[in-house]
Order: C-alpha cells, then structure tokens, then sequence
C-alpha cells in the first residue's frame, strides 16, 4: 500500500508540472542563439517513424556523445543546450519563437514548421544556445502546445524526498 501511494504521488507531481496555465509570453525572455549545421549522432538509438527526442545539455561531453565535435562558441560553465530531434517523414524546421524562465523553468516556444518543397534527411534537428539558469525543468512548447518537460535528475531527487517525508508524517499521524 506504501508503495502504491509513492507511486501515484510522483505520477501526481509529474502529471502537474505538465498543466501550465501561465502565458508564456509574460514571462521573463531570455536571449538565445539557435545553432545550426549538427546532425544526430547517437548510433546506439534506434527510433520509430515520428519519434521525437527532446534533451537539455550542460556538460560538454554529453553534448558531443550526441552531436559530434563542437562547431560553434559554447562555454558549458555559462550557457545551456536544449535540442529537439525529430524523426520525421517529411522534412521540417525547428523556428525558435522565444525562450523563457520563471519559477525554475526554461520554456522554449519553438514552431515546427513543415517544408514540403525540401528534400532532406531524417532526423531534423533543432539545437538553441541560452545563458546558464538555476532550473528544475526544461518545457519544450511547440506551436503554442507544451509537448514535453525534462525535470532534472537533482529537482526529481528533492520531489521524491519531500513526498516520502510527507508520507512518513502522515503514517506516525495515525
């Protein structure tokens, strides 16, 4: 029974940092640089037909596991990668919109736009460059739709804390 109420108490936390209701075009704007010329290259991933990736990178390493080499300025120790990459049939493009930051959260509105004259390669890729923030989660919102959010490993360790904390005081209430 323990073990049950855990469970839907993360999936509770999880399923609520998914509903915003917040215009996001109130919010702070933070400035950004969309980075182009990088293909996927994560062999080890093999993907479906209309699968899409969507990730946040602060280290080096992790980022040139998954992109190669670095091509442009990047300084890990003051900026932030988020990229999506789209396994698509027809080829498309990532548009930044802009990227904002309230409450812990980076919000990147992006527009998928469709080029249907374009012969290209799958995966298309959408990479942009930001200012490092303090941030829990990452919420990719893709024309005008949130369609995912990354929490950190270190803001789910602290949600996983406060719920067992929670539970353990309700189990000596009783």
């Amino acid at each position: 029974m323990k073990s049950i109420f855990f469970t839907l108490s993360i999936f509770c936390l999880f399923l609520s940092s998914c509903v915003s209701f917040t215009s996001y075009d109130d919010l702070e704007r933070l400035k950004y640089a969309d980075l182009e010329g990088y293909q996927y290259q994560d062999k080890d991933y093999q993907p479906q037909n209309d699968t899409t990736r969507f990730m946040y990178f602060t280290k080096k390493e992790d980022f040139e596991k998954a992109f190669g080499n670095i091509k442009h300025d990047i300084n890990f120790a003051e900026q932030v990668v988020v990229a999506v990459v789209k396994y698509e049939k027809k080829p498309t493009k990532i548009i930044t919109n802009h990227i904002t930051y309230s409450q812990k959260e980076i919000i990147w509105l992006y527009e998928d736009d469709y080029l249907a004259t374009v012969q290209s390669a799958s995966p298309f890729v959408g990479i942009t460059l930001i200012d490092k923030q303090d941030f829990d989660q990452v919420v990719f919102v893709e024309n005008g739709k949130t369609v995912y959010v990354i929490t950190t490993p270190e803001a789910q360790e602290r949600q996983k804390k406060k719920l067992a904390e929670t539970f353990n005081r309700k189990e000596t209430e009783k």
